[in-house]
């Protein structure tokens, strides 16, 4: 129940940062501030309600799926991409933080393949 609490609390946290930053920003947000507010509110959030980083980073995943889909794209595939990446960028915070000893390089780690991830879907919508 924790994982789901702090996965709720860093959408709630993460999303209220992104609006800013995208106003701020722009497009550029999306491969920048964005992936580190998300990356940051996830884990740290977790880590302050003792909750598992990567339940926590699926519960997010979930929250950011659902949202999409009432939103008005209603992309299964979309939504079910979010769940799996969201979850992937814990899986790697969690690796990365064990292997170094450092929770900090594990969420850098994540943030730069978060913007990765956010720049190979931007140059794929951009295509269409």
């Amino acid at each position: 129940m924790r994982d789901l609490a702090a996965g709720l609390l860093a959408a709630a946290i993460a999303f209220a940062a992104n609006r800013l930053f995208l106003r701020a920003q722009g497009c550029l947000a999306m491969i920048s501030a964005v992936p580190l507010a998300e990356e940051v509110a996830k884990t740290m959030v977790a880590f302050w309600l003792g909750g598992a980083v990567v339940y926590t980073h699926l519960a997010f995943g979930l929250t950011e799926a659902v949202l999409d889909w009432c939103g008005k794209s209603k992309r299964l595939p979309a939504s079910a991409l979010a769940i799996a990446a969201h979850g992937a960028f814990g899986l790697v915070t969690v690796k990365v933080s064990r292997e170094t000893g450092s929770l900090g390089l594990g969420i850098l780690s994540a943030v730069i393949i978060h913007a990765a991830w956010n720049m190979a879907m931007l140059y794929r919508t951009a295509k269409r």
